[in-house]
């Protein structure tokens, strides 16, 4: 009489087929991929990195490249979008945008340092002084 584990140990019900394994393989694939886009498609709601909370404002450092720069239509402020987070950075007109605006281009690699604060109730990186951004390489 056989007994349970017999069948596992080298009978025909263990051994897979090609076709089986190539499924297998697929969907190892398929897990990887998957983990990979999450890890590279992160919506960045784990913003933890890089702030720094001090009382109410919450300190935030990042770096990246410059891919869009936008004046505002009123009040000479300056909105810019890096490749590296979601958040806007806003540059007041009291703390240099025309500056900034004259010597920063798109492409740019920058790093910011500001302060995460809310406006119309979607987060931005609020820069307080020129000196709080620094080209790191230009485009």
């Amino acid at each position: 009489m056989k007994r349970p584990w017999d069948y596992l140990a080298g009978s025909e019900i263990m051994r897979m087929q090609k076709e089986e394994k190539t499924v297998v393989v697929l969907l190892f694939m398929a897990l990887g991929s998957l983990s990979v886009a999450f890890w590279a498609f992160d919506s960045g709601d784990s913003l933890q990195e890089g702030i720094a909370s001090a009382g109410d404002e919450a300190r935030i450092s990042v770096d990246g490249l410059v891919i869009e720069m936008n004046p505002t239509k009123s009040g000479d402020n300056l909105i810019m979008n890096l490749d590296s987070t979601p958040l806007p950075v806003f540059v007041p007109r009291d703390s240099g945008a025309k500056e900034i605006l004259g010597r920063i281009s798109l492409g740019d690699r920058i790093q910011v340092n500001g302060v995460l604060w809310e406006y119309n109730g979607n987060k931005e990186i609020k820069l307080e002084r020129a000196e709080d951004l620094e080209r790191i390489d230009a485009g």
